[in-house]
């Protein structure tokens, strides 16, 4: 029997990225901006996606954001941004009023809109194309720099062509702003090491030294040069506002506060803006041991808390507490509100601990497309493993069109928060089976059979393997019809060890490749070349074109080959790569998807020796933000599909069918499967 773990409370819904649902429509709430928007000749649609970047449309009960902004628009009166003095004197409304009346705040909003425009010269006809209204919205953002205006500008125009399911609901659209003077501006972060930096000190102190992230530094007057002491704690902070107001208050002289990194709720994109050797001023008397990690929102909105943000920051953390010699714990890892000497709320009661944690120490879900077939027909179906404090593992089987009704619950006991759940067929019977990896200090690997309409309990299948934050994979690594377990240390070592499938156990692990996968690369295992056993991938997941590399080490049956580039592009920055066979010649390729507003889904096909091409898009909407996509075969004929798990508040699952050269449209095949939190295959 295996040994309960004390768990920190159930699991919380997370809510997904925009288009989002944050609050039920409210018909005054639409009214309000309709009047607004004709009074002032604004448009309607571009003033919510102003609102809904800000605040998700909620006035957060009249209490100020972190840089003193105020309703669902976010009126500011601070040095840098006066929006609530400027509605004010443009209104005749008093300040009180602005900042805890709707319908005030919104026309508020529209006044100081209507006045940048005429400021910027806009013409009656302009005011009607919401694509000239750039300059306008950028000013809006009354940031410290022209740079964080365009980061906040480009969030509103990237609402308005995904769309807005919120209080008040916006139509997606296609439109490229007209970016006017700020088209010879370089929005914040886009200095990165994703670009050729000179060889100055000046260059080398704008490098992020987190390598997914962009760096925007902080005021001098907002954090100190070194510390007094050892780094010993990673602090989780939530904003109190918006990406782009966050970034641009810490570059305020008068902040007087700051962060080392700053994470954006829609898609993850991280900002650094103090090195993690200086003492950025975000824990007061803890400042001097802690590193700060903000996120975008308010602790009383669970919507802000999107899976990609938690996927994001977990990385962020998992990669701070390997280089700094961490334990990725709770010891190390803390809330605002549990540093001594606060009076702080944040992350708040919204917050999910124990899906957090879970990333932090599994490194997220797998990229290869398991194979998922537990009834034995031929046909991918779907899994979800509840984790937090139930642990049931529910399937979904496959019709060939659709997944049959309801899930079935197949499992009451199996896969606690913080291990890695995969799936495979480890006793050659046809039948996908489940199995999980404790991961940790106990290094315990479980299977739970399938007998075709049920996982069978879960017996231990071997005792020592990926232990500690080591990342496991699946696969038929000697062709022998078994399912194999790999294990990538994900270190600088860079090792990856095997156990084989005996049919009833895993064999004692042997090291089958000693320098593969290192830390923060995203590996894989699939058979890449046909000849029917597993091979290992890796993406390098570099920010720009002289990191993004794919390496592939070819399986012999008893070790893995020398690694060799397949592909030198693919998969860049926040994408998310999979691997399986979608075009049905039996070698496995590679799929990203953007899984952004442009939803793009990009595949490079194996010819047996490389990845060919630089990615040819097979879908144009395909997984937005906050979704979790993956590959299967879900109609049996040979060739991986294209699914995504939409997570958030709708939990739906959308297949799109390969036909070999594309994935066709989404359709819905089931509509509640794979809540927030849960993990999904």
């Amino acid at each position: 029997m295996r040994p309960l773990s004390v768990l920190a409370g159930a699991l919380l819904l997370l809510a997904p990225a925009t288009p989002a649902a944050a609050a039920p429509a409210t018909p005054e709430l639409a009214i309000n901006f309709a009047r607004a928007a004709a009074a002032y000749d604004v448009p309607r649609d571009l003033l919510a996606a102003i609102g809904f970047s800000e605040t998700r449309l909620l006035d957060h009960d009249g209490k100020p954001s972190q840089d003193n902004g105020y309703g669902v628009m976010h009126l500011a009166d601070n040095p840098a941004n006066h929006s609530l003095t400027e509605a004010a004197a443009l209104t005749g409304v008093g300040v009180p009023r602005l900042k805890s009346d709707p319908a005030a705040n919104v026309r508020g909003a529209a006044a100081v809109l209507d006045a940048y425009a005429m400021k910027n010269g806009m013409s009656r006809a302009d005011r009607h194309r919401i694509a000239a209204w750039y300059p306008a919205v950028a000013a809006f953002a009354g940031a410290s720099s022209d740079a964080t205006a365009r980061v906040a500008a480009d969030q509103v125009y990237s609402l308005l062509n995904q769309g807005i399911d919120g209080p008040v609901r916006v139509a997606p659209r296609t439109v490229r702003p007209e970016l006017g003077r700020y088209a010879d501006v370089t929005p914040a972060g886009q200095l990165s090491t994703g670009k050729p930096q000179q060889a100055t000190a000046l260059a080398a102190a704008a490098v992020p030294q987190y390598p997914p992230a962009h760096w925007v530094a902080a005021n001098g007057s907002n954090y100190s040069p070194g510390r007094s002491s050892a780094i010993s704690t990673i602090v989780i902070h939530v904003t109190q506002g918006s990406y782009a107001g966050t970034i641009s208050w810490f570059q305020n002289p008068s902040a007087q506060v700051s962060a080392h990194y700053v994470v954006r709720s829609s898609d993850g994109d991280i900002t650094q803006m103090v090195r993690e050797e200086d003492t950025a001023y975000h824990v007061r008397d803890a400042n001097s041991y802690a590193i700060g990690i903000e996120h975008e929102g308010y602790v009383d909105d669970p919507g802000w808390f999107t899976d990609s943000m938690y996927r994001s920051s977990a990385a962020l953390t998992r990669y701070l507490a390997d280089k700094w010699g961490l334990p990725k714990n709770r010891t190390a890892i803390k809330g605002h509100n549990e540093m001594p000497g606060n009076d702080h709320t944040d992350p708040g009661g919204y917050w999910n601990w124990d899906y957090y944690m879970s990333l932090v120490n599994s490194g997220g879900q797998p990229v290869a497309g398991a194979s998922t077939d537990f009834s034995g027909d031929g046909k991918d179906d779907i899994v979800t493993f509840t984790l937090g404090t139930l642990n049931d593992a529910y399937v979904a089987t496959s019709t060939g069109t659709s997944f049959a009704g309801t899930s079935v619950k197949w499992n009451d006991y199996f896969g606690l928060t913080g291990e890695t759940l995969l799936s495979g067929d480890f006793n050659g019977d046809g039948k996908d089976d489940a199995i999980t990896f404790t991961g940790g200090s106990l290094g315990d690997v479980y299977v739970g059979l399938s007998t075709g309409s049920a996982f069978a309990g879960g017996v231990k299948w071997d005792d020592w393997f990926a232990p500690g934050v080591e990342v496991p994979a699946v696969g038929d690594v000697n062709g022998d019809g078994k399912d194999d377990v790999i294990s990538f240390t994900h270190n600088a070592e860079g090792d990856v060890w095997v156990a084989l499938s005996t049919g009833t156990s895993f064999t004692a692990s042997t090291k089958w490749h000693d320098f593969f996968a290192l830390t923060g690369e995203i590996p894989a295992a699939a058979d890449v070349n046909g000849d029917g056993k597993d091979d290992i991938i890796t993406f390098t997941r570099g920010p720009g074109a002289t990191l993004a590399d794919v390496y592939v080490a070819l399986s012999t049956g008893t070790s893995f080959g020398a690694s060799a580039k397949w592909h030198d592009l693919f998969a860049v920055g926040s994408e998310q790569p999979r691997v399986g066979d979608v075009n049905g010649d039996g070698k496995a390729d590679i799929v990203s998807f953007t899984c952004d507003s442009n939803a793009d889904a990009y595949v490079a096909l194996s010819n047996g020796t490389s990845f060919v091409g630089t990615g040819l898009k097979w879908s144009d909407y395909f997984c937005l933000g906050g979704e979790f996509p993956f590959l299967g075969d879900y109609n049996g004929d040979g060739k991986a599909d294209a699914i995504t798990f939409t997570k958030g508040s709708t939990n739906d699952v959308w297949v799109g069918l390969s036909t070999g050269t594309s994935f066709n449209g989404g359709v819905k095949w089931h509509d509640f499967f794979g809540l927030p939190g849960e993990a999904t295959l």
